[in-house]
Order: C-alpha cells, then structure tokens, then sequence
C-alpha cells in the first residue's frame, strides 16, 4: 500500500517532482558552486577534491575501494588518483598483499591542502542546509545514507 507522502512522489507525471530529478538539480547546483570556488582559489576540480577527501578519510585505501565508495569506474577514478599523485598530495605504495594494487594515502602536503580547503567546504555546506533545522538536517542525512546503503547493496 503507497501512503500519501509516497504517491505525492510516485504519482506524478511532472519529472520535476521526482526524488531523482530533484537530487540532480540540487547535486549540479552544489558542483557548480563548489566547483567555482576549488578552482578559483585552490586551482584543484571538485572530483580532485572528493577523491583526495575520502582518501583521508578510508587511509590507506585502494583504488578499487575508492572508486566503490565514490560510485565510479576504476578508469576515471585511476585519472583522478594520477593527478593528485603527480601534484605530490597523495602516496601510492604497493599492497602488500596484492603485487598489482596499490595503497593510497595523503602526503603531509596533501594533507595541508585538504586542511586549508576544509573550514570552505564545511561553511559551504552549512550555508546550503541553514534553511532546515538540526532535526531536519539529521533526518535528511539519514534518509540519504539508507539510500545509499540500499545501492550499494544492490551492487553486490
């Protein structure tokens, strides 16, 4: 059985009233935002910063994690990974359980850039969520991580 808030949604055939359309609208917007002020100030693109971001955060990782966790194809996030490399802020040594996969972790220069970008990002994203109070905030991020996790399970 739908309940009313579900076929408000479901029942519809005005795209812009689609979880998915709104996610991307507000997902560009974001990226559009953010993407101005890494380049602008910190001459870095937004998929640099992300990846260097959960780099920090899954140290050491594998590509193959980071791309799980990031949602990409190993090819793109390999291109990602390389520049940040040949930039002096990540490190890739070899697993030592696998001879063809590498570790990847933050070099003390890439850690200082991501400390320096930090404090922006997180005033940023308080700004885009200053409208919701923090029970609305919490219930949101919530629901996103259960979506999430659901994907991922379902890659599986």
């Amino acid at each position: 059985m739908v309940g009313p808030f579900q076929r408000e949604f479901l029942m519809t055939d005005d795209i812009r009233d689609l979880f998915s359309y709104r996610l991307a609208r507000l997902a560009r917007a974001n990226d559009r935002d953010a993407q101005s002020s890494l380049f602008g100030r910190h001459g870095m693109v937004l998929s640099e910063w992300r990846t260097l971001s959960v780099i920090r955060v899954t140290r050491p990782c594998t590509l193959r994690r980071l791309a799980t966790e990031d949602f990409l194809d190993e090819g793109q996030m390999s291109r990602t990974v390389k520049t940040l490399v040949d930039r002096g802020w990540v490190a890739r040594t070899p697993a030592p359980d696998d001879g063809r996969s590498f570790l990847l972790a933050l070099t003390p220069e890439g850690e200082a850039v991501y400390q320096s970008i930090l404090p922006e990002v997180i005033a940023a994203n308080e700004a885009m969520l200053v409208c919701l109070t923090a029970e609305e905030r919490q219930h949101l991020m919530s629901a996103l991580q259960k979506i999430l996790d659901a994907l991922r399970a379902a890659a599986q």
